[in-house]
Order: C-alpha cells, then structure tokens, then sequence
C-alpha cells in the first residue's frame, strides 16, 4: 500500500468528494480506491475527518472524472448486488483482491458502459447460502490470495458499508463474513488456511466467540469495521508517533492511596480516525469538561495504518497519555493464545509500542484464565520486553472489574487489575443516574492509603460507550483529599519502587 501515484499534469492525489454520492456511488467509489491503490496512493475519499490527516497535495474530482482517469486502465469488472444482507459485496471484493478488477454495484453498470471492460465476474452467477457462497469464492481465488490478513467485514444492519473493503483490494486479501452460530466451520477453515499469528481487520457479530476462535488460532482483531481510506494512509514503514504528554517521576506520599483513571475500548482503530476528536468523550474532555490526569487506551497499530490520526490524537492530549490497549498489536486472550506463538506476538506488541510511544499494555481476557500460575507464565514474555513497563488487565466477566485489583508481577514490571469500573451494567448512557455514579464515589473514597500495599492503588476503568465527561467529572470533583489521580504510567512507577515484589 505504499508509493505515490501521479495525475498527469496534476496533483498527486486524486479527492474524490462523498457528500452527494448515492450509496452505490459510494460503494463504487471504495472498489474504484482499492483498485487503483494497489499500484500505489492515488485515490482518498473526503469522507468523515480524513481530510484533516491529508497533506499531499490533491485534486478535488467528482466520482465520474475519477472514473475517467483510471477505469481505462483497469482490466475487467465484478459485478455485485449492493442490498443489505447480501454478501455479494463480499465476494466481489475477494474477487477483485486476486484479479485487480474494478467491483462494480449492478446500478452502477451502465454508467460504466463506455470503458468498453468486460465483465469478468458477476456475483449472482455464484449460488447458495451466504456461506457457501463465500467459501466458492474463496475456493477459486485463495492461489492469489495473501494468507498474512484477512478482512472480516459484515454485510448487514447499520453497519451495512462499503468501508474498509478498499485495503482488502488494494493488498489483495481476503474479505468474508462468517455468521457465529451457522458459519463457524467456514471461519475455522479461512483461519486454518491462512498463517497463524495475523491480525484479522474488521469486526464481528459476537465479539466474545469470535475472539476466542480467533484467540485460539493465535490470530487477532483490528476493530476497523467503520475504517475507510487504509489503502491511501496505511503503508508497510510505520510513521513513529511521540505522546506530548510526558508523566512526572511522583515521590509516594504515605497519606495518599493512589488511583489511575483508564479510558477503555481504544483498540477501536475507528474511534481514533473518526471521531475521536469530536463531541465524544475525548473532545468533551480537550473543550475543559474535567482536569483531572486521564490515560487512554490507543491501538498501535495506527501508527501504520493512519499515523496522522494517532499524531492529531497525540496533539490534542496535552494532559493525558495513552497506553496500549488490547491486549498488544491487536485484540485477542493472551492467557488462551497458543502460548508457542506468544513470544513472536509479545515481539511484535513491543515493536507496535515503540513505534506508537506506548509504554503501558492493556489486557483483556477472563479471571478464570488467570490461574494456577497461567498468567505469571505467560506474562513473562511480554514483561521481557524493554519497551513494555508494566500493564493494566481488564478482567472479564464482570465489566473488567472482576481482577479486584490483584496485581501480576512478572520480571519486576506490575500488570494491575481494574478495581473498579465506570461502566453502568445496562450499558444504556440513559440509565446512568447521579445515585449510581455516587456509590462509585463511595467505592473509590473508602480505598485505603497504604504504599506499600496492592491495596493502596486503584486502577478505574472508563467505558466510553457509557460515560461522558461530566459523568466521569462528577465522580472524580467527588473524591475524598487522600485520593490521588495520577497517569497509568505514574501508578505502575510507583507500585513498582513501593510495593514489596520479587525481582
């Protein structure tokens, strides 16, 4: 995905405009992206904020100039139903990954009349169920398929998009969706096929089975599933990024219990390129919604695939830093991963975290994986690694809170359990009451000072999906005196110097 195209006689950036594009318009917009990308960074879309992180020069085209310039040059079409729930998407992106075609939605094909391409491939030619559908697909393109990522990409509910599809096209990968419940055995035979130890970018329809199969393959997610322009902005050289923030070295104070406030969900590589800086949580917090320290959750993997996006992240963050969150290079269980694949995963987790200024690894996975000496074995091979200072664990089943605060310890370096969670169990941001968001203020004033003791820090979790800043503001104003916020990286320093551990 790396290298600049040039328009003749022009910029080398073709912006092609979404406004006013119909949703096949659109569709056809994201195939002719991936397409034209695989040759190099020719084509973004001014769609979302992505035109914030663009800084080559560009031409402004309408989706039909951009036709114009590049559909000659293309070898044949794909055609496909663009319909909610039908996965013809699918196959015509996996089509055009192995052949270099132009995906074409069915409205869309007199307009292409005029190029004069034929029409290597249609959709509705392929029969069956969803899966089987897919799976011949596959069968027939998988020889010139790359095997080092796949593309897990739904194809109906509002999530029903052209996004994402452009890298698939443009790195010539796999795209499919596999249903959990009727298409496991589909899924498990694309796992089986490709090479283990890959991220898989994309999302799922069941989050907890789809990332222990994956867990269990020694795969992993990239959450990605509303992503658009990776085929412009990701390339194989990363662009190292740097926090602006940099935490202070804290002398413990033995009248202070010491607590570190976690944004969650940040392995969400769209919320970062999206919205992250507009009127959630994040641009409630910059606009002086609260002053307290934060520390937010970041996918490393944007310092590849958008590094500008993580760069305006950084910017914005003057007072907060950003931990790596999970649970490494992409979301998948640590304490169930085929642990002869962890030492190469912790590697490449280290690496993303260089590369991204990261020095705190948040983890997610259940307690109950966490015993008999699983969790010490397995969290030696990321605590081997320079670039990793310590981490946060989230802890399952129980809204990340079911840890209690027990702290890991691997070669010196502290892994912290969440101790309490900001997070209402309805997970409806309605039902989040000021009697609710008190009795989390209890919780955290009767922590006790100690130092010395796991018992004298906190690790609170914020769920962003739940919570806005004044709800997170009204509960840290609310603290007792002996309450001291602090960053992530402040907290594991202090625990590290002041709670008794082995070395």
């Amino acid at each position: 995905m790396s290298g600049e195209g040039v328009l003749s006689g022009a910029a080398p950036v073709c912006l092609i405009g979404t406004e006013t594009l119909s949703p096949e318009e659109l569709a056809l917009a994201v195939f002719l992206q991936g397409a034209v990308n695989r040759g190099g960074k020719k084509i973004c879309l001014d769609i979302d904020r992505y035109t914030d992180y663009l800084t080559l020069p560009y031409r402004r085209m309408r989706l039909a100039e951009a036709l114009d310039a590049f559909a000659p040059d293309l070898p044949a079409l794909a055609v496909f139903d663009y319909a909610e729930g039908d996965v013809s998407i699918n196959l015509a992106a996996a089509v055009c990954a192995a052949e270099g075609y132009l995906g074409v939605p069915r409205l869309q094909l007199p307009s292409l009349g005029k190029y004069g391409l034929p029409v290597a491939f249609d959709a509705a030619d392929v029969r069956g169920g969803d899966a089987e559908r897919q799976r011949t697909v596959w069968l027939r393109c998988r020889g010139k398929l790359r095997r080092d990522c796949l593309f897990h990409q739904v194809t109906e509910g509002e999530a029903y998009r052209p996004h994402l599809r452009d890298a698939a096209i443009a790195c010539g990968a796999f795209t499919f969706f596999a249903k959990t419940g009727e298409d496991d055995a589909f899924l498990e035979e694309v796992l089986g096929w490709a090479e283990r130890g890959i991220p898989v970018y994309g999302w799922t329809d069941n989050e907890i089975a789809f990332v222990r199969t994956l867990s269990r393959f020694g795969d992993y997610v990239v959450p990605s599933d509303w992503s658009c322009n990776h085929s412009f902005f990701g390339g194989e050289a990363p662009v190292r990024q740097r926090q602006h923030c940099v935490p202070a070295k804290i002398k413990a104070d033995p009248r202070k219990h010491y607590l570190a406030v976690v944004v969650s969900d940040g392995d969400n590589v769209q919320w970062l390129e999206r919205n992250f800086l507009g009127d959630g949580l994040f641009g409630q917090r910059t606009a002086g919604a609260c002053s307290r320290k934060m520390s937010w959750t970041a996918p490393p993997l944007l310092a590849r695939i958008c590094p500008p996006a993580l760069g305006k992240a950084y910017a914005a963050a003057k007072n907060d830093t950003f931990v790596c969150g999970v649970s490494g290079i992409g979301y998948t269980n640590c304490m169930t991963y085929p642990e002869e694949l962890l030492p190469h995963y912790a590697e490449q987790t280290a690496q993303a975290m260089r590369e991204a200024d990261l020095h705190v690894l948040a983890l997610l996975d259940n307690v109950a994986h966490t015993g008999g000496g699983n969790a010490e074995r397995r969290l030696a091979y990321f605590s081997a690694q320079e670039q990793i200072e310590g981490g946060i664990w989230q802890l399952d089943p129980d809204r990340y809170e079911s840890g209690k605060g027990k702290i890991f310890w691997s070669n010196g370096k502290p892994f912290v359990s969440v101790g309490v969670s900001l997070w209402h169990p309805s997970c409806d941001p309605a039902k989040v009451t000021d009697e609710w968001l008190d009795g989390i203020v209890r919780q955290l004033n009767a922590r006790q000072a100690d130092i010395h003791s796991e018992c004298g820090y906190t690790v609170l979790n914020v769920h962003p999906w739940t919570m806005d800043m004044r709800r997170v503001d009204y509960v840290l104003s609310r603290l007792a005196p002996h309450i001291e916020v602090v960053y992530a990286e402040e907290l594991l320093a202090l625990i590290r110097e002041n709670v008794p551990h082995a070395v």
